[in-house]
């Protein structure tokens, strides 16, 4: 009877706790992200054959209006907090996107056309309950610019990522914003438009 007892007074002690740990998170704060590009293997390069490889630069143009990074918001309360960049966003972007390039061969820094991006949009949101749902949306206008300045090549590129794990992760914060970097540049390797426009545009 006395281990029974015990047992049972064991289990009624646990009570709470388990009731914590089913309660979720019941408040948001503000963070700040610091944006590091990294090198994602399942993300992967494209691996494109550049008929004329060489790009004098790449150029990344902050443009936004606002500075705000995204939002962390509760999904079971009407509760957010703002997210905000740590470093400069384009100096992160122009990093990844000439690291993605040089992944197929680019070369960068040599002759040839200047590679210009505006950016336009970089937004993160957290959906946060007992974990969190991270997604990242970034856009930007390109150009390629002769080195006389003769614009050779326009596209307008949007790129998304998602991840899902712990609340308030620094790593899965750069996770996503990587694959949303790592998907514009790919859109611009997979252009034909691009690909042709960089051997005509070196005058």
């Amino acid at each position: 009877m006395q281990r029974f007892n015990a047992v049972w007074w064991t289990m009624i002690a646990a009570l709470p706790l388990a009731a914590a740990g089913c309660a979720g998170i019941s408040t948001v704060t503000p963070m700040t992200v610091p944006l590091a590009y990294k090198e994602t293997p399942e993300n992967g390069a494209t691996l494109i054959s550049l008929t004329c490889p060489y790009l004098a630069h790449v150029q990344v143009i902050d443009k936004r209006t606002d500075p705000v990074l995204g939002i962390r918001y509760l999904e079971s309360k009407p509760l957010k907090a703002d997210v905000t960049a740590g470093n400069d966003p384009a100096t992160w972007a122009q990093a990844g996107i000439e690291a993605y390039l040089r992944q197929n061969h680019a070369k960068i820094g040599e002759v040839g056309p200047t590679l210009l991006l505006e950016l336009q949009s970089l937004k993160t949101s957290e959906d946060i309950d007992h974990r969190a749902g991270y997604d990242a949306r970034i856009t930007f206008a390109a150009s390629l610019q002769s080195p006389m300045g003769k614009a050779c090549w326009h596209a307008s590129l949007d790129g998304k990522g998602g991840n899902y794990g712990y609340a308030g992760s620094i790593a899965n914060y750069q996770e996503t914003l990587n694959e949303a970097l790592d998907k514009v540049a790919s859109q611009v390797l997979t252009s034909s438009d691009f690909n042709t426009a960089l051997c005509h545009c070196a005058d």
